[in-house]
């Protein structure tokens, strides 16, 4: 039931009425663009958008590691790899308001770091330091490198 149209994403948002369009929801796209063409297509949208209609921005998350080279990297046609904190200001700069980063796509236990689990019945005063400061930094690398793999941007018009 919808329609769809085969277009330059800025010329279609060009084309558009102002205020005439109810959202707009964008998958793994804006890593494609050159910045210069993403701020236009921003502003575009931010016209081509009516007061209160939401803006979705789903990209790769390159402030992981594991998302940028086992994502990111492999498609030659990525442009630009967008930090969420590059894509929530450019939003903001835009106009739009209510701006949420969201992650998603978590990467799976088996490729991150594991814990070092003691067996119950070990005790050993030695060794107990170590392996808590083993797991410190386990869970320092994995909310760092191995968190998720895409995140998304939402906000309004």
């Amino acid at each position: 039931g919808f329609t769809a149209t085969k277009a330059d994403a800025l010329s279609y948002l060009r084309g558009v009425p102002p205020g005439s369009l109810g959202g707009l929801f964008a998958a793994q796209v804006v890593e494609h663009l050159e910045p210069a063409y993403l701020t236009r297509l921003l502003e575009a949208a931010f016209d081509a958008l009516r007061p209160g209609a939401p803006i979705v921005l789903e990209t790769i998350n390159p402030a992981r590691w594991f998302a940028f080279f086992v994502s990111y990297i492999r498609d030659i046609t990525h442009v630009w790899p967008l930090h969420p904190e590059t894509l929530r200001p450019l939003v903001q700069a835009t106009g739009f308001s209510n701006v949420d980063v969201q992650f998603r796509a978590p990467v799976s236990d088996d490729d991150r770091l594991a814990r070092v689990e003691l067996p119950s019945d070990f005790f050993s005063p030695a060794v107990a330091p170590v392996v808590d400061a083993l797991n410190d930094h386990a869970n320092k690398l994995n909310r760092r490198l191995f968190s998720s793999m895409d995140y998304v941007v939402i906000a309004r018009r």
